[in-house]
């Protein structure tokens, strides 16, 4: 099924017609019989056509801003979860659960890799960088307390830019 702006306003304007000229002939039926009938609904229905066709493209265009303020704002989101992730993967390489020894330095050095990777994304905004940098700073200087203190603040902080948006 197509979901662009212009088919949903298509089958928009398409339903509404077809419900204002069912509409119409039930009423003109009810008040006076067949004939009555076909007037009302030919008269709705061609009412309800050229209004549909008249805000036709504003009604696009509002879409189509709604619609690339969410793709925007699904990219954003998408990034900083990923982003998030790669944080969390490398935190738990660096301080394993089951002891300082548990994780390789190959598999810690490609979880930095990429958690760096990540937080460096084109679509993150400007104070989630410097917050995940904060995080990555204290992971590689082993500071465990510091880390978790920092991901608290970065977790805020990215609560606070959805709740903005």
């Amino acid at each position: 099924m197509d979901t662009t702006p212009e088919q949903i306003s298509s089958r928009t304007a398409i339903g509404w017609t077809f419900a204002l000229a069912v509409l119409g002939g039930f009423t003109g039926f009810a008040w006076g019989g067949p004939f009555l009938a076909v007037a009302c609904a030919l008269s709705l229905g061609g009412g309800a056509a050229l209004g549909t066709a008249l805000s036709r493209r504003r009604m696009v265009v509002t879409m189509r801003k709604g619609w690339g303020e969410a793709v925007a704002l699904g990219y954003t989101d998408g990034i900083t979860d990923m982003m998030l992730l790669g944080i969390y993967a490398y935190r738990a390489a660096v301080f394993p659960l089951s002891g300082p020894g548990a994780v390789d330095s190959a598999e810690r050095m490609a979880r930095r890799k990429a958690a760096y990777h990540v937080a460096a994304a084109e679509g993150l905004p400007h104070h989630i960088r410097e917050a995940a940098a904060v995080v990555l700073e204290a992971i590689d200087d082993a500071r465990d307390k510091d880390a978790q203190s920092a991901i608290e603040d970065l977790m805020k902080a990215v609560q606070e830019q959805r709740r903005g948006a």
